[in-house]
């Protein structure tokens, strides 16, 4: 992607320009009509940082122009989001005594039901580990006996959603 500039009055500290080309068909040198007091600033995207994104937001930041370097940089915050904005992005979802979220949208319904009928043919002991994922997509460690348990109270919890 081609250097975008911003057009920057360095004595007034104001953006007269952003989104501009280099204004010089040799992409280097200053044109002479150009005021003194104005300086082409490239324009930088600072990288963004990682977040999760169920507990927190990324936001933009005030651009920077420094005039020295030659640059108009856009960074980035992290924040946290309120309660009501955690419970607006949170999957509907049934909530286990062990305060595992599963999803209760179709796909998952049906991923929930094939992990149950894969456990019973493959014989596996009450007390043998199995993986299962939250709405979230986070992974929780549970004993084949409490998978079990949670499984059926996820499904009668389904089905009274299906049919209400």
């Amino acid at each position: 992607m081609a250097k975008r500039y911003t057009y920057y009055n360095t004595v007034t500290q104001t953006v007269i320009a952003t989104g501009r080309p280099w204004p010089t068909a040799d992409g280097v040198s200053t044109p002479p009509e150009l005021d003194a007091d104005v300086s082409l600033l490239e324009e930088v995207r600072a990288e963004q940082p990682t977040y999760d994104q169920w507990t927190e937001k990324l936001e933009k930041d005030a651009i920077v122009y420094d005039a020295q370097a030659g640059t108009a940089t856009q960074g980035w915050s992290v924040t946290a989001l309120t309660q009501a904005e955690i419970d607006a992005r949170t999957p509907e979802h049934y909530e286990t005594d062990g305060g595992i979220k599963m999803a209760t949208d179709l796909q998952s319904q049906a991923a929930f039901s094939n992990m149950m009928t894969l456990l019973n043919e493959a014989g596996m002991a009450d007390g043998d580990m199995v993986a299962i994922k939250d709405c979230f997509g986070v992974s929780h460690l549970l004993t084949v006996t409490q998978f079990r348990a949670d499984a059926v109270a996820y499904g009668l919890h389904c089905y009274n959603l299906f049919h209400s």
